[in-house]
């Protein structure tokens, strides 16, 4: 079904017509938390959970197989069943991937497995393909990701990513196979580079920086999403709460959190808020933040907007994630 066009204006504003419904709070545990609710992940026209799971944090040396299990299991508890992982999560004998593929094996088909390539070529994108599968224990994937598509030195020569030779070329063949179900690409910098690769017509979902600070930075909202949105592209959020900085931390402080949650999942069109936990205890926060979300006020949306708007002019965030900025 076609859609009319969506100016930038309209987009902002209508924020909070998506965010959706509180969902129902389970009686059968005295410590569950609210069952996170779920959406369409736009083209694909799959129902995945409204928060995903960041899982570059279990490549931390101190995070255990088991612990990643425990914590994938707490997820599917709460109805969380969107996981987002990449293969350079990690070095030496610590990849998330790798902690991850004997609960992805006993779970599999109750989850919706995300990671990612950065390689260029079409020989590259396949081995990074089978490396992951083999890490994570199964013969199937369902999104793959061009990994930071923004990053220039990265994916330099466009018409080659794009050609048959090159990561789409993998991709679309990968896709023809059914050893992957859906073409992604994420990025945290140069936002209008992804109309390139939105008119190749193969993406079906992009994953983009996207907190309200961020919107006064590189505003893939206005920039991208818009257009995406209106082609019914998958919208997925990250760095929702920042990112990771110095120690460990997120950029955003605590008292942020549940903003910062509404603000990304109140964006027309984002069907998920990717955020990095590390276990439980961490995913019990993220889902309650996502199940208890209310859309913006007004007023509310004014007051994030001007805190987002003095925080881009600090050093930590006016170019958090790199540059270009446009």
């Amino acid at each position: 079904m076609s859609r009319e066009p969506v100016s930038r204006r309209e987009f902002i504003r209508d924020a909070a017509v998506l965010t959706g419904g509180v969902a129902a709070v389970s009686s059968v545990h005295a410590q569950q938390a609210a069952k996170v609710p779920r959406a369409i992940l736009g083209r694909t026209g799959v129902e995945v959970s409204r928060l995903g799971i960041g899982c570059a944090h279990f490549q931390r040396p101190n995070v255990t197989v088991e612990d990643v299990g425990a914590a994938m299991h707490r997820a599917l508890e709460l109805g969380v069943d969107y996981f987002d992982t990449a293969p350079n999560y990690g070095r030496g004998d610590h990849f998330a991937e790798t902690k991850m593929g004997p609960t992805v094996k006993e779970v599999r088909d109750r989850i919706f497995l995300v990671t990612k390539t950065e390689e260029p070529t079409y020989d590259g994108t396949w081995k990074l393909l089978r490396q992951s599968m083999e890490r994570l224990q199964t013969d199937r994937l369902d999104l793959v990701h061009v990994h930071n598509f923004g990053m220039e030195s990265r994916f330099e020569d466009l018409d080659f990513v794009f050609s048959d030779k090159g990561t789409l070329g993998a991709l679309r063949e990968a896709k023809q196979q059914g050893v992957i179900r859906f073409i992604g690409a994420s990025g945290h910098l140069y936002p209008s580079r992804f109309h390139k690769i939105l008119d190749t017509g193969d993406i079906d979902v992009l994953m983009n920086a996207v907190n309200f600070v961020c919107q006064h930075v590189y505003d893939f909202e206005g920039k991208v999403w818009s257009r995406a949105h209106d082609e019914n592209i998958g919208l997925v959020a990250m760095k929702v709460l920042g990112g990771a900085s110095g120690g460990n931390t997120f950029r955003m402080a605590k008292d942020h959190y549940e903003s910062a949650v509404r603000y990304a999942l109140s964006i027309p069109g984002c069907a998920v808020a990717v955020i990095g936990c590390e276990n439980a205890k961490e995913i019990e926060e993220a889902a309650q933040a996502v199940a208890s979300a209310q859309p913006l006020s007004d007023d509310e949306r004014t007051q994030l907007a001007q805190l987002g708007q003095e925080l881009a002019t600090t050093q930590a965030w006016k170019a958090a994630y790199g540059e270009p900025l446009t």
